[in-house]
C-alpha cells in the first residue's frame, strides 16, 4: 500500500509545482509588459467641434487637452499660433479639469478652448498648440507641442469668400438716427446714424465693417466700432455698434445710401440679408442777411464800431502771436517734454506695450516707468515696492533666463502683468497721498494764541 501511494503523491507534487511556475511566469510577463508600456509623462490632444467640415465664418470650437501622468503641479500656458486663413480667439474663461485612463495609467489635466473662424474655403490646417509647462512655483520647466488639426471649409453658394463672412444661427440688427431724418436741416447741420448688430456664437470683432458713403455735398465721418461681447453659461453673444456722422455742406435733397449685412443661417442653410434702406434728407439754404430798404447793407455807426473792434482785435492778436511765437513754441516743447517724462505718461506707454506679446518692449517700458516711480515714491519703504519687483520676475525670466528651451511670452501674460501693475500703482499713489496729508501742519495750532505778543494794559500807560 505504501509503495503504491508514493507515485500518486509524487504526481500531485509535480502538478502543484507546475501550477506555481506557470503563475509566476504569468506575473513576470505582466510586469515586463507594464514596464514596456509607452506612457509619456505629458499628453497633448487637439480636437474640434465640428471635427471635419465647417462653413466659412462658422464658430469652430478647438479643444486642447493637456494631461499629466503623475499629477499636474501647475496649470500650463497654452497658445495657438496665428493663422492667415482664420481668426483664433481665446476668451477669458476658466479651463476645464480632466481625468482619463490611458493604457492602464491615470492622467489628470485641463482642457483649453479656442474659437476659430475660417476666412477661406478649402483645406484648413490648424497648427499644433504650444504648451509651456510650469512647476509649482510657476516657473517654466519645458515646452511641448500638440498635433496639427485639419478641417475642410465649405463656401456656400452666393457667399463672397473675399469678404468677412458670417455664419450663425441668429443675427439681429437695428438702426437709429439723431435727430430724425425728416427734421428741418440747413447747410452746416449734422446727422448721426448708428447701426447695432448682435450675433450668436460670433464675436463682434469678427463681423464685417460697415462702409458708410455719402453723395456730393455731404461729408461722412466714421467712428471706431464699439465691441461689446458677452459670455453667459458658455454661450457667446457678439455685439458691434458702428456710427457715422453726415455733415451737409450745401442746400438740396440728399439720398443717404442703404446699408446691408449678409450672413449664412446655419439652421435653415440659406443666405440671409439685413438691409437698412436709403434715407432722403432735405437741407434748406442758410437765411439771407438783413438788407435795408434801399438795397445797401446796413452800415450804421454801431456796425462800424463793431467791425473796427473786431479787426483791431485781430490785428493785435496777430502782432502778439508773431512777437511771442518763439516763447510759445519753447513753452510748448517744455510742456510736452515734461508730459512725456511724467510717471502717468510712462505708465500709459507701458500699458500700450502690454497689449502685445513682445517681452523686450514690455520690459523696456517697465524699467523706465519703475525708475520714474521710484523718484516719486520710496519703493523700499512700501510693501508694494517688493511686489513690483516680483511682478516682473516672469518677464525677466523670459528675457534673461537662458536655457535650451525657447522662452515664450503670451498675450495672457501681458494682460495679467498689466492688471497687477495697475493695482500696485494705485496702492503706491494712495500711500503717498496719505503720507503727504498726514505730514501737513495743522491750520490752527493750539499754541498759536499763547505765542502771540501781549499788548500792554491801557491802565499801565
Amino acid at each position: 500500500m505504501s509503495l503504491a501511494r508514493k507515485p500518486h503523491r509524487c504526481g500531485w507534487v509535480a502538478v502543484w509545482l507546475a501550477m506555481v511556475l506557470s503563475i509566476g511566469g504569468m506575473a513576470i510577463g505582466s510586469a515586463r509588459a507594464e514596464e514596456g508600456t509607452d506612457t509619456p509623462p505629458v499628453i497633448v490632444r487637439t480636437t474640434s467641434r465640428p471635427d471635419q467640415t465647417a462653413i466659412i465664418g462658422q464658430h469652430v470650437r478647438v479643444f486642447v487637452d493637456v494631461l499629466f501622468r503623475d499629477g499636474m503641479a501647475h496649470p500650463p500656458r497654452v497658445a495657438l499660433p496665428a493663422m492667415d486663413a482664420a481668426q483664433i480667439f481665446r476668451f477669458e474663461t476658466q479651463a476645464t479639469s480632466l481625468s482619463d485612463g490611458i493604457r492602464g495609467r491615470t492622467y489628470v489635466g485641463q482642457r483649453f478652448e479656442f474659437a476659430l473662424y475660417a476666412r477661406r474655403g478649402g483645406t484648413l490646417t490648424v497648427p499644433a498648440a504650444n504648451v509651456v509647462l510650469l512647476d509649482r512655483d510657476g516657473h517654466e520647466t519645458g515646452v511641448v507641442s500638440g498635433t496639427a488639426l485639419t478641417l475642410s471649409v465649405t463656401v456656400p453658394p452666393r457667399v463672397d469668400p473675399s469678404q468677412a463672412a458670417t455664419a450663425s444661427t441668429r443675427l439681429s440688427a437695428h438702426e437709429t438716427w439723431a435727430p430724425a431724418p425728416d427734421a428741418a436741416y440747413k447747410a452746416g447741420d449734422a446727422l448721426v446714424r448708428t447701426i447695432t448688430r448682435e450675433v450668436a456664437d460670433v464675436p463682434g470683432s469678427a463681423l464685417p465693417d460697415i462702409r458708410f458713403s455719402a453723395p456730393d455735398g455731404v461729408r461722412v465721418y466714421g467712428e471706431p466700432a464699439r465691441i461689446d461681447d458677452r459670455v453667459e453659461r458658455g454661450d457667446l453673444t457678439g455685439e458691434r455698434t458702428d456710427r457715422a456722422t453726415y455733415v451737409f455742406e450745401t442746400a438740396g435733397r440728399f439720398d443717404l445710401p442703404a446699408v446691408s449685412q449678409t450672413w449664412w443661417d446655419l439652421e435653415s442653410d440659406r443666405l440671409r440679408t439685413v438691409t437698412f434702406p436709403a434715407v432722403r434728407v432735405t437741407v434748406a439754404a442758410p437765411p439771407p442777411s438783413v438788407m435795408p430798404s434801399d438795397g445797401s447793407p446796413d452800415a450804421g455807426p454801431g456796425r462800424i464800431c463793431t467791425l473796427a473792434v473786431v479787426f483791431g482785435g485781430i490785428i493785435l492778436l496777430t502782432f502778439l502771436a508773431v512777437w511771442a511765437r518763439e516763447r510759445l513754441a519753447q513753452a510748448w516743447r517744455t510742456w510736452r517734454f515734461r508730459r512725456q517724462q511724467s510717471e502717468r505718461s510712462m505708465f500709459n506707454t507701458l500699458l500700450r506695450a502690454c497689449r502685445g506679446n513682445d517681452p523686450r518692449a514690455i520690459y523696456t517700458t517697465f524699467t523706465r516707468w519703475r525708475d520714474r516711480l521710484a523718484g516719486q515714491c520710496r519703493l523700499e519703504d512700501h510693501p508694494e515696492g517688493a511686489a513690483l519687483m516680483l511682478a516682473a520676475k516672469d518677464l525677466e525670466h523670459v528675457l534673461f533666463g537662458g536655457g535650451g528651451s525657447p522662452q515664450i511670452w503670451s498675450m495672457e501674460q501681458s494682460r495679467s502683468l498689466a492688471k497687477i501693475l495697475r493695482a500696485l500703482r494705485l496702492d503706491l499713489l494712495q500711500r503717498r497721498a496719505s503720507a503727504t496729508t498726514h505730514s501737513l501742519p495743522p491750520l490752527n495750532p493750539a499754541r498759536l494764541s499763547s505765542m502771540q505778543p501781549r499788548l500792554p494794559n491801557r491802565s499801565s500807560i
